[in-house]
């Protein structure tokens, strides 16, 4: 049992060395994930270590398997996964003999590890924090790149990322991209208690006034962060009669942060 509880703990803690099939399939996330796992090994290991955790929650089963595979065959450090809790320190050390991951990882035991881990956050939520955390592992240059994909984007569109100049702020990115003339207009925008944008005449937990037209381009609005929370962001236009919304999230201090070890039941 113990010798099956160690196997389990080195495969779990292998988890966060691949990348995630959710940040493949956009162009724009495979920039900024790319290149994070190229320099996964001299990322701050606290930051990646939650980054690769958010990233995990927001993947289904086969893309984890797959970041297991792919994890098995470029080797194990022992070090790895104990910051975030998937194993203790000292357990499933490099010297630990690894099954095959389909004999000790199945959908079931996924499905139990995210609904003991993941619960508190959605997937959608989980790839938002992901977008977030591996902007502040990777070199600025990485992170500028994935934000000029994002605003290439048709539509609107939305994403947070670290205040470069200010640590204690965060820039809300409203990016506003279409070839006619008609800027839409606001409807409503929301801000989750414990932080505040500093944008003229917007009232509190509010993003912009109703009723603002948002030009083409990309319209950056300093949060100050008041708490130690996650904080969620909304935001509704009508342009020429259609709605479009988008949605951010943040992560706070103590989201991905996993202290626990787990143990297969």
């Amino acid at each position: 049992m113990k010798n099956s509880i160690i196997a389990m703990a080195c495969v779990l803690s292998v988890l966060h060395l691949a990348t995630a099939g959710a940040f493949v399939e956009n162009p724009c996330r495979k920039i900024l994930a790319e290149e994070f796992h190229n320099e996964y090994s001299g990322s701050n290991p606290r930051l990646r270590d939650r980054a690769m955790y958010a990233e995990l929650c927001s993947s289904n089963f086969q893309h984890a398997r797959n970041i297991i595979n792919r994890a098995q065959k470029s080797g194990i450090d022992s070090s790895l996964g104990s910051s975030y809790g998937l194993f203790s320190p000292g357990e499933g050390g490099a010297q630990s003999a690894v099954p095959s991951s389909d004999a000790l990882f199945n959908e079931a035991r996924f499905s139990q590890w995210k609904s003991a881990y993941c619960s508190t956050n959605s997937s959608a939520d989980a790839s938002r924090a992901a977008e977030f955390l591996m902007q502040k592992a990777v070199a600025q240059p990485v992170a500028s790149a994935w934000s000029t994909c994002m605003r290439k984007r048709e539509g609107l569109t939305c994403w947070a990322a670290p205040h470069v100049s200010q640590e204690e702020e965060i820039l809300l990115n409203i990016n506003w991209t279409k070839t006619d003339s008609s800027p839409p207009l606001v409807q409503h925008s929301f801000l989750s208690r414990g932080a505040a944008a500093k944008f003229e005449d917007v009232p509190a937990r509010r993003i912009l006034p109703v009723g603002y037209r948002l030009n083409t381009g990309t319209l950056q609005i300093p949060v100050t962060k008041q708490t130690d929370n996650g904080i969620t962001a909304n935001l509704t236009v009508n342009h020429e009669g259609a709605e479009h919304s988008c949605n951010i999230f943040i992560p706070g201090e103590r989201d991905f942060a996993l202290i626990t070890p787990f143990v297969a039941q």
